[in-house]
């Protein structure tokens, strides 16, 4: 952690900013919210369905008050300004893959009123990149422009009444967190906020600053000083990342032999993940399945893998129905997750059962498979191997605005060639190899997959829920 003083414990109210159900994984599901609690009262200040949060509100009862953020349409000048530093920021790091992720994003502008906005943005943020400067100044313009609409005033009536130490944002790239933190901080009220995926600062997506940032690593802190230079270094906590601490919870932990045959798994054969992608990141990933099933029959019998597939938690989709028919073989767990909106991170929401689920799938699969998830990194902090799929499927169609090259030219992946933590499979030919030897020597990359951890995530990783609240503790400290 950046800054090392360790105030006091006293009584200090948090509120905990939950915009969109990805931070119940993160916040609610792990030990950060019972240690948060322990050190004062907390708001839970959240925009998900009633029904959804009703369990959490009964299990910390009068700990914890529970209140819906006030439901606002953004508006055009806001959208455009937020839209348009964004795309500032990604014109003015101008790194290898940035050119990847501008393309994607200038490729869905869509038509009617969408399609002018978002065309009116990008063009606003071309203006604005030349110097880091001209973002600062679209980030200040987006903070009056917000200020100036008609709903802000809910949003300071909220905090005037409630009077919270400091606002603690779950993430920083949502639009329903704008209005909340901006008023935060016109009162005069600390705020910070947690970078919650790998590859959230290289795709320049902070909709709006705070006063302080929880990251994962000292690479994440490097990344952030690098986009954001205007970050003062001492307000960057490097705390890891509470969503892996399930996996060192024992009380989730079935035996292997009982998890298995849950799932109608035979606990004598070895088993393969495949874990899915979205629909944006992985539009052939139904493809990808089958070439693993066939890869996986093309096997000796005395060595075949059984597979077992979870989707992603945003795809509700049929797009896997004709495979997993055609491949009975095929085991399927779904995600336990609530899903508000098809293909949308922020209209999903985890739950305790699936916490449990993935904990299991990750302590008692030997092998991941799957198009450049964060799921190689879950295998690898238990030592499991992972098979990255880098080729384009056979129904491919290259003027089809996907490619499997771009995916792995994304900015986030830039360092993995300095470890080499998983296999890359560059042709479904080489599956079935890949997979053997994956499975009969999982020790091989064990040297490279625990430095990526080490690179990516503070250790130890079961500590990161504490490190948080110390954090947020430093912070209401350096206030008073």
């Amino acid at each position: 952690m950046s800054n090392q003083s360790n105030p006091q414990t006293q009584s200090i109210k948090y509120l905990l900013l939950l915009p969109d159900g990805i931070g119940i994984r993160n916040f609610i599901l792990t030990d950060f919210i019972n240690r948060l609690i322990a050190s004062g009262p907390v708001i839970v200040w959240h925009a998900l369905p009633e029904e959804l949060v009703a369990p959490y509100q009964t299990e910390w009862g009068n700990k914890a008050s529970w209140h819906q953020l006030p439901v606002h349409s953004e508006g055009h000048l806001p959208f455009l300004l937020r839209r348009g530093k964004n795309m500032a920021q990604l014109y003015w790091q101008s790194e290898p893959g940035t050119d990847v992720i501008l393309h994607y994003m200038t490729n869905r502008i869509g038509s009617g009123l969408r399609g002018l906005r978002n065309r009116l943005a990008a063009g606003l943020g071309k203006i604005f990149s030349h110097a880091h400067a001209g973002i600062i100044t679209l980030d200040r313009l987006h903070a009056r422009a917000v200020q100036k609409q008609a709903y802000f005033k809910a949003y300071l009536q909220f905090l005037q009444q409630h009077q919270p130490a400091v606002v603690f944002c779950s993430h920083q790239r949502s639009e329903r967190a704008v209005p909340a933190m901006l008023a935060a901080r016109a009162l005069n009220i600390p705020t910070a906020t947690f970078i919650y995926s790998w590859d959230n600062l290289p795709k320049g997506r902070m909709a709006v600053h705070s006063d302080y940032f929880l990251v994962w690593s000292d690479h994440m802190r490097a990344e952030m000083l690098q986009y954001y230079p205007d970050i003062n270094p001492e307000r960057i906590f490097v705390v890891g990342t509470p969503q892996f601490e399930h996996y060192f919870n024992p009380n989730l932990t079935q035996s292997c032999t009982e998890f298995l045959k849950s799932l109608s798994l035979d606990p004598s054969r070895p088993t393969i993940c495949f874990s899915g992608d979205d629909l944006t990141t992985s539009p052939f990933d139904s493809d990808y399945l089958a070439d693993l099933a066939e890869a996986v029959r093309n096997i000796p019998e005395s060595q075949r893998p059984q597979i077992l597939f979870r989707r992603s938690p945003t795809d509700t989709t049929g797009r896997y129905n004709a495979v997993l028919s055609r491949y009975p073989e095929i085991v399927s767990s779904e995600p336990r997750w609530a899903t508000l909106v098809d293909n949308d991170w922020s209209k999903v929401i985890p739950t305790p059962e699936d916490a449990q689920l993935l904990a299991n799938i990750v302590r008692h699969c030997d092998l991941v498979v799957n198009v450049g998830s964060t799921m190689a990194l879950d295998f690898a902090i238990v030592g499991k191997p992972a098979l990255y799929l880098a080729y384009n499927p056979a129904s491919w169609i290259p003027d089809c605005n996907w490619n499997i090259e771009q995916v792995y030219r994304y900015p986030h992946f830039n360092h993995i060639s300095r470890f080499e933590p998983v296999y890359w499979v560059r042709h479904p030919s080489d599956l079935g190899n890949l997979i053997v030897r994956a499975l009969q020597h999982p020790e091989e990359l064990e040297p490279a997959r625990q430095r990526w951890v080490e690179f990516l995530v503070r250790t130890p990783l079961d500590q990161a829920s504490a490190r948080c609240v110390e954090a947020l503790q430093c912070i209401t400290h350096e206030k008073q």
